[in-house]
């Protein structure tokens, strides 16, 4: 008698490493801004190919493990050729609602479960933002049933694994993509910037969220115990 695995274990399953792209992640918040304005990077660190992700790029930036919308949706298919998904809510033109930070909460069903999701486009407007917002929404509620959820825990554990500052051998400063996780997951839970930096200074006793002496392995933590957004009911 064979042990047949129901379709929310096989969404589950590892993707194979083929299947697995490289997100890179910029770590400097003076690049990082340089990019939003479309001004190359912050001057101490250069734009180059990177060979691993091929984006042209500033060099202070690391990789994320991350399965795209294509690969997830293929997933979502293979398990459950009925699957769907469905805005929380609809704008006054019958259209799914976007939140004042320009974010889009759905409702993924697989086998017959559902769940809710968040996306956005990282402040990016047009058709092309809303697919993104889409596909970021779908793979984020993916997740909530476990798809590509090893490729999540590895990120957190590579950045536990390297706390306070790395040293040259470690690569760039991973705190710099933390505060940009806590800082979009605040947002979401409707904390302002300094709410959020006075729940973190209350929640590690006196602690700056960007001070030098607070480490990965701390951010990693106020994360996993940050606030749920305000809509999530999961």
């Amino acid at each position: 008698m064979t042990d047949a695995k129901s379709p929310l274990e096989r969404l589950r399953e590892p993707f194979p490493p083929e299947l697995v792209g490289k997100l890179p992640r910029i770590t400097c918040k003076a690049c990082s801004d340089a990019a939003k304005n479309h001004t190359g990077s912050c001057g101490q660190h250069p734009m180059k190919k990177c060979k691993d992700c091929g984006n042209y790029i500033t060099t202070a930036h690391l990789h994320l493990d991350y399965v795209g919308h294509a690969q997830a949706t293929r997933r979502l298919l293979d398990v459950d050729p009925s699957w769907n998904w469905e805005p929380v809510a609809l704008d006054g033109q019958g259209l799914p609602a976007v939140d004042g930070n320009g974010g889009l909460w759905i409702r993924l069903t697989v086998a017959g479960v559902t769940r809710l999701g968040y996306g956005d486009a990282q402040g990016k407007r047009g058709p092309n933002a809303v697919k993104e917002a889409i596909g970021d929404a779908i793979r984020n509620a993916a997740m909530r049933f476990g798809l590509a959820l090893d490729l999540w825990s590895k990120e957190r554990d590579d950045y536990i694994e390297r706390p306070g500052k790395p040293s040259a051998e470690a690569g760039p400063d991973p705190r710099q993509a933390l505060w940009l996780d806590i800082a979009k997951k605040g947002e979401t839970a409707g904390m302002s910037e300094q709410e959020m930096r006075g729940d973190f200074a209350s929640w590690s006793e006196g602690k700056q969220i960007d001070a030098p002496t607070t480490t990965a392995d701390e951010l990693v933590r106020y994360f996993q115990q940050m606030p749920k957004p305000k809509a999530d009911a999961t």
